[in-house]
């Protein structure tokens, strides 16, 4: 149901549902939606065309709904790129997430309302839908957008000015805890009155010439030159003229600086061109280095490929924001690394020699910029850092979603990924080492020395740091864990006995790693880097041999030293080596004294005084007890999801050290030997409002044998194997055939709902109630 809120009910329902009580002096500027068709949210008559002219939207409240969850945020966004651009009639813009869950009650906190403020307007939304707007892939297909939330469709202006710039708010409630204010700028051109004025330039890699006038009877050569200040111009449009080679080997050009645009500059081909018509590359990996760096703020590449084998890394000032839309990003020849004459991976050099031979893995930088990818393509390489998943595919990638720091406010919606073997990061700069002799140590081990270390480091034992006999007749067996590496005397001692089949001449292969994950986060240096905060998953679907779920693998240690004294919630921490910087949400566990083991989340921290205040005290007050700092996950929701992990290594989903705010709903999680597991060997536990709700999973398990009994919900589960786990839930295992985007067939036996659904649709969009049963398929 759409309530298009009329003005004379500003005193009335206005006031109650848009503006809250802390900020109820902004109802002056919350004007009503008015002329149009119905659930149609148009700027209002005090717009100008600049974002923020037509009023002042209300700020987020901080006053509970209900009495569930009253300090418990929803959590969400917008499923679009900032300064999108809104050509024509009948797009809708989604919001989508979930409204926090109570780990002490077997209530369900269901969505209430999204209420949209666009420059003085308002449309509230009660109930969920399928977006329908048609979008075009990454292969010129035109498709239902397919986005499962609530939808709003974006009007011309009602007054004098119809089109221009814009912020769209949507607050998110629930019928309990605390709403999420989300924005998002847009252009609005609904009336297609702004494309008259617009800046239009063209790009042509044969006939072009960077010191012409960039118009269509003298084109600029390359796409550098219209993204900078000399460029298209702020909002423009630069149209790539023919199919074929657009080579960008420069990342800036003489007498040219970056733009400020504060309107997306589109960049597209030519009408009637596909994305596989136009390919951005260079000449060579290094010229001047790995980066093609993007000199404007905010630009929209569509319907283009990027060839990431020539362009590794697509960089930009923190400010810059990049956005691809029906784009194919491919690195399908340089995956592993180079290959040997029998086809064999070499692996990748990313640290060893001049920085020109090193490999580089084709991924988007942990901070910094913002990506955001529309019905995209990934191929072949590491997504790392985009802000939006929106229909992405990826037919081969290292890391399906792997956040670095400050990876937060996060949206996933529709991401279809296969992921890969982990890649080996060889250790040396020659693609294999010559044996030069073998012989045994006193404690089993293999001791090789070798002929050359090809530079390899000094290196201990790791658990990922593996040897691999390439050549002889020990090829082809299992790898070996490098116990150690001794460049000085050219030894190297690896685990277990090799030296009966290890002869001088053979081949070997030292390297790290590079692990497969469907999510991880990392790349944490500093405590403000803590990533997985207010992280939107929908319709995320993948498949891989060995990858992992929920690993927060990065958080920052505490001062050396560092004691706690805690009196009730009230806690003051102190360390000779100096003041620690500990923030809200931050996870705090004893590591001393009867209570050890215990986590507590951080509500408030003063930096000066060391003092400050936990969301929940410890089981008894503290007096100077070692303490440190732990992984946590705040504001996580994942619905609507499938992961399968194909390989037989132990589990897929770690629940590590604590969680806040964390929901798991109606998905299915599907894996052997293990399948989700509480990786906490502590007695204590760092949960808070950790609840899973309508999930089908191969089985869950601990590493203590009992799960957390604190802070944790689980009910209406189906596991395939192993104990029942919560309330409500069913034990009986059926064996699943996939086909495309994992999709599966409900069972006979497959336990239902039993209740209201918080999402009444599956993940691919097929109405669902509580007869439906539970997991991401109802048919």
């Amino acid at each position: 149901m759409i309530d298009a809120t009329r003005r004379g009910a500003l005193g009335g329902l206005l006031m109650s549902s848009l503006v809250p009580a802390a900020c109820s002096g902004a109802a002056s500027t919350a004007h009503s939606a008015t002329g149009g068709k119905p659930g149609v949210l148009r700027p209002g008559r005090a717009w100008k065309g600049v974002a923020g002219s037509g009023g002042t939207a209300p700020a987020q409240s901080d006053v509970p709904l209900g009495t569930l969850v009253p300090d418990e945020r929803f959590t969400g966004g917008f499923s679009a790129a900032p300064g999108q651009w809104v050509h024509g009639e009948g797009i809708r813009i989604t919001a989508l997430g979930l409204p926090p869950q109570p780990a002490d009650s077997s209530e369900i906190n269901y969505f209430k309302e999204a209420v949209f403020y666009l420059e003085g307007n308002t449309v509230t939304v009660t109930e969920w839908s399928v977006n329908q707007t048609p979008v075009r892939l990454y292969d010129g297909r035109m498709v239902p957008q397919g986005s499962i939330g609530f939808s709003v469709e974006i009007g011309a202006g009602e007054g004098a000015v119809t089109a221009g710039d814009a912020i769209l708010y949507c607050y998110l409630r629930g019928e309990h805890g605390l709403e999420r204010r989300i924005e998002l700028p847009l252009v609005i051109n609904v009336d297609r009155s702004l494309d008259a004025e617009r800046p239009t330039r063209f790009v042509d890699p044969i006939a072009g010439d960077d010191g012409a006038a960039g118009t269509k009877s003298a084109p600029w050569k390359t796409i550098g030159r219209g993204l900078c200040d000399r460029g298209v111009g702020d909002g423009g449009l630069l149209i790539l003229a023919r199919p074929g080679r657009y080579v960008e080997d420069r990342n800036s050009l003489p007498g040219t600086r970056r733009i400020e645009n504060v309107r997306a500059i589109e960049v597209k081909p030519a009408e009637g061109l596909r994305a596989d018509q136009v390919m951005v590359t260079r000449t060579h990996r290094y010229l001047p280095d790995a980066r093609w760096i993007i000199n404007a703020r905010r630009v929209h590449f569509h319907a283009v490929t990027i060839d990431l084998s020539k362009i590794p890394r697509i960089m930009g000032a923190r400010t810059t924001q990049v956005g691809f839309f029906g784009c194919q990003l491919l690195d399908r020849g340089r995956m592993y690394g180079d290959k040997d004459a029998t086809g064999r991976s070499m692996g990748l050099n990313i640290s060893n020699g001049d920085p020109r031979q090193w490999d580089i893995f084709p991924i988007f930088p942990y901070a910094g910029m913002g990506f955001y990818l529309l019905e995209t393509l990934f191929d072949a390489a590491a997504t790392i850092g985009p802000r939006l998943f929106r229909n992405v595919t990826a037919k081969l990638t290292t890391d399906s979603l792997q956040g670095g720091s400050g990876y937060d406010d996060v949206v996933i919606d529709g991401y279809d990924a296969v992921i890969g073997e982990p890649a080996s990061l060889r250790l040396h700069l020659p693609a294999t080492l010559t044996v030069d002799t073998v012989a045994r140590d006193g404690q089993g081990n293999t001791v090789i020395t070798v002929r050359d270390m090809g530079g390899m480091a000094a290196l201990k034992k790791e658990w990922d740091l593996q040897v691999r006999v390439e050549s002889g007749a020990a090829a082809g067996g299992k790898p070996r864990a490098l116990v150690l590496s001794d460049p000085p005397a050219r030894r190297i001692v690896v685990e277990g006995s090799m030296a009966a089949p290890l002869k001088p001449g053979d081949e070997i292969m030292c390297y790290r790693i590079w692990h497969v994950d469907f999510m991880q986060q990392g790349g944490v240096v500093r405590p403000g880097q803590r990533g997985m905060h207010n992280l939107t998953i929908f319709r995320y679907r993948a498949e891989g041999p060995t990858a992992q779920l929920f690993l927060t693998q990065g958080w920052v240690a505490l001062q050396p030293g560092t004691v706690i004294t805690a009196t009730g919630t009230a806690f003051r921490v102190s360390s000779a080596a100096g003041q620690n910087e500990i923030l809200p949400d931050d996870l705090l566990q004893l590591q001393g004294g009867p209570q050890s083991g215990e986590y507590r989340i951080v509500k408030s921290f003063d930096m000066a005084s060391g003092s400050g205040v936990l969301l929940d005290p410890f089981s008894a007050d503290q007096a100077n007890v070692p303490i440190a700092r732990s992984k946590a996950v705040t504001d996580f929701v994942m619905a609507l999801s499938i992961l399968r992990k194909t390989g037989s290594t132990p589990e897929m989903g770690q629940f590590q050290h604590g969680h806040r705010n964390f929901l798991l709903a109606q998905n299915s999680f599907l894996s052997q030997p293990l399948c989700l597991s509480f990786r906490n060997k502590f007695p204590g536990h760092g949960h808070r409002n950790h609840v899973q709700l309508f999930n089908l999973c191969s089985r869950i398990d601990s590493d203590t044998g009992e799960l957390p009994r604190w802070g944790l919900r689980i009910e209406h589960a189906h596991v395939l194997r192993g104990s029942v786990r919560g309330k409500f839930g069913r034990a009986r295992d059926a064996q699943l055939q996939f086909g495309q985007e994992e999709r599966y067939q409900p069972f006979s036996g497959q336990l239902r709902m039993g209740r209201k659904p918080l999402i009444p649709f599956d993940s691919f969009g097929n109405p669902v109630d509580a007869e439906s049963p539970v997991g991401a398929v109802a048919r």
